[in-house]
């Protein structure tokens, strides 16, 4: 992903669709992205389940998304 796109989303909350290398299906994550960590490829995200790190390289898909309670 392109640094400037994904900078824009820091603070946002956000669909976030991942696909590990091997798996058969995708994963969907709701959530506020806290932090992009461009050296080590590293997003910080904040969701139901808690606080995470997601790999950039195993995002397929992110965009902004209306915040659902």
């Amino acid at each position: 992903m392109k640094k400037r796109c994904i900078d824009r989303l820091v603070g946002k909350y956000c669909k976030i669709v991942t696909k590990e290398p091997g798996d058969d299906r995708a994963h969907v994550i709701f959530g506020f992205v806290k932090n992009i960590d461009h050296e080590s490829g590293l997003v910080v995200i904040e969701s139901q389940q808690g606080v995470g790190c997601l790999n950039i390289e195993i995002i397929e898909a992110i965009k902004p998304s209306n915040k659902k309670i």
